[in-house]
C-alpha cells in the first residue's frame, strides 16, 4: 500500500523543524497503528520564504520499498516541489540504513574561518578528543624492536579501536540515507530558500531565473562531488548501486549472474559469492614464511612515515574502518610515535596485519560488454584501510630506494 499527496499537516514525526501541529492526530495515528514507512527526507516539499514545510508525504506499508527523491531542478509555478518515487520491490531491510555510520566529520575540531567564540569551542572539542584517544593508548604496551608478530597484531587492533572510539564519542557521525539525495548540502538548501524568495516577489522573473541558474550549477557541482565520494559511502548491498548509476539499466532488484561454470546466481549472497569466486580465486596452498629481514626497518622513522602520510590524498576512499586520510593525519599529529612504531614493526617482522587485509569491494560494470549476466563483465574496486595502505607505501618506498641505491633498475625505469 502506498499513500502519497498533499496532507497539509505539520508534525515533528516527519519534520524535526516543525513548530506547529496542524491536522496531526489522524496522520500520526494512521502511521503508528499500521507501522507505515515515511519516505520523506529532511528536504522541504513546500518552499516559501524562510519556511521549511514538509506537508507532501509519501507513506507505504512495511513490505514496500521505494526510490524516493525530490526533483530540485524542476521549476514549476507552484510552491510545492516535484516529488518522484518508484517501487523497487522486495522487503526493505528492517535496520534503518540512516543509523549506519559510514564515516565521521571532524570539521568541528577546526576553528578555520570561524568566530573567536567558535574557535574556542573547536579547540575544546579537539582537546577532549585528543585526551580520549591518548587515554586509550595507555591501555596497550608500546611496540619496540623486539615485539612479536602477535604483539604487532594486537597493537594494530588496539589502534583501530582507539581511533574509532574517539571518533564515535567526539566527532559527528556521517550516515547514509537511501531515501534522500546524498548530494544535498547546506549550500543547496540556502540556494533553495533564495529561489523561494525570488518566486514570492512580484515582477521578479529576472531574479527567479538567476536563482534557478545558481541552484542548477550548484546541484551539478554537488552531484559530481557526491559521485567521487560514493566509494567511501558504499556498504554491503549498496555496492550494487554503482551499476545503477551507469548508462546501462540493470534490473533494480538485482541482476542475475552466470559464473564461469554456468551456475546462475540470483540472490544477493549468491551474486557476491560468484563475484568473489570469479575475481578473487583462492591461491594454491603454500608454506611460505617470511625470512628474517635485515636492518632496513631501522630507516623507518617519524620523518619517513610523516612524509608518506602527507602524500596521501584526503579525498581517497577509506576502507572497512571508515577512517579517511584527513582523519588519520589528525591522529598522527597527536601520537606520531605510536603509528611510527607500528609501521616499523610491520617492516621488521614482514607480517601484514589481518585487519588490514579486509577490503570493501565496489562492483562496477565494464563498459561495452555484450552480456552483463556474466561475472567477468564487471570489475571490483577494492578499498583498503588508509593506515594499511600507509604501511604498504612505506614498504614500496624502501624497495624502490634499495633498487636505486644498487642501480638495479633499467635506465628507462
Amino acid at each position: 500500500m502506498i499513500i502519497a499527496g498533499d496532507m497539509n499537516t505539520h508534525s515533528q514525526m516527519w519534520n524535526g523543524r516543525a513548530t506547529s501541529r496542524r491536522n496531526v492526530p489522524f496522520w500520526e495515528n494512521l502511521i503508528s497503528d499500521h507501522s507505515l514507512v515515511v519516505w520523506n527526507s529532511k528536504e522541504a516539499t513546500r518552499v516559501g520564504g524562510d519556511n521549511h514545510s514538509i506537508i507532501d508525504l509519501t507513506l507505504s506499508s512495511p513490505g514496500v520499498e521505494l526510490n524516493w527523491s525530490i526533483d530540485s531542478e524542476a521549476a514549476t509555478g507552484s510552491n510545492h516541489e516535484v516529488i518522484m518515487w518508484e517501487i523497487l520491490g522486495g522487503t526493505p531491510n528492517s535496520q534503518d540504513s540512516s543509523k549506519e555510520v559510514t564515516g565521521w566529520d571532524i570539521r568541528g575540531w577546526s576553528g578555520a574561518g570561524k568566530s573567536e567564540k567558535e574557535q574556542k569551542a573547536a579547540r575544546e572539542k579537539e582537546a577532549a578528543a585528543q585526551q580520549c584517544y591518548l587515554r586509550s593508548g595507555k591501555k596497550t604496551a608500546a611496540l619496540d624492536d623486539t615485539s612479536s608478530a602477535e604483539q604487532v597484531e594486537e597493537a594494530a587492533v588496539a589502534l583501530r579501536e582507539a581511533m574509532v572510539g574517539t571518533l564515535n564519542n567526539h566527532a559527528r557521525a556521517k550516515r547514509w540515507c537511501s531515501r534522500s539525495k546524498p548530494w544535498w548540502t547546506e549550500e543547496l538548501a540556502e540556494l533553495r530558500k533564495q529561489l523561494g524568495r525570488a518566486r514570492q516577489r512580484p515582477a521578479g522573473i529576472g531574479r527567479t531565473r538567476d536563482a534557478q541558474r545558481n541552484l542548477r550549477r550548484a546541484i551539478r557541482k554537488a552531484k559530481k562531488e557526491c559521485w567521487n565520494k560514493f566509494l567511501q559511502e558504499a556498504k554491503e548491498r549498496e555496492v550494487w548501486t554503482a551499476a545503477n548509476y551507469t548508462a546501462l539499466r540493470l534490473d533494480r532488484i538485482g541482476q542475475a549472474l552466470v559464473d564461469g561454470e554456468g551456475n546462475i546466481a540470483e540472490s544477493q549472497e549468491e551474486r557476491e559469492a560468484a563475484i568473489l569466486k570469479g575475481h578473487f580465486p583462492k591461491g594454491p596452498p603454500g608454506t611460505y614464511e617470511p625470512s628474517a629481514g635485515g636492518r632496513v626497518f631501522e630507516r623507518v622513522d617519524v620523518h619517513l612515515v610523516g612524509y608518506l602520510l602527507a602524500k596521501a590524498a584526503n579525498t581517497a576512499a577509506p576502507g572497512d574502518d571508515r577512517i579517511s586520510a584527513d582523519i588519520l593525519k589528525v591522529f598522527w599529529q597527536w601520537d606520531r610515535q605510536r603509528i611510527t612504531q607500528l609501521v616499523r614493526a610491520y617492516i621488521r617482522t614482514g607480517y601484514h596485519q589481518k585487519i588490514w587485509k579486509t577490503a570493501k569491494g565496489v562492483v562496477i560494470p565494464k563498459p561495452g560488454k555484450p552480456d552483463y549476466t556474466k561475472v567477468r563483465a564487471y570489475r571490483v574496486i577494492s578499498l583498503l584501510d588508509v593506515i594499511g595502505k600507509l604501511v604498504e607505501r612505506t614498504a614500496a618506498h624502501l624497495i624502490a630506494d634499495h633498487l636505486e641505491r644498487k642501480q638495479a633498475l633499467h635506465e628507462s625505469q
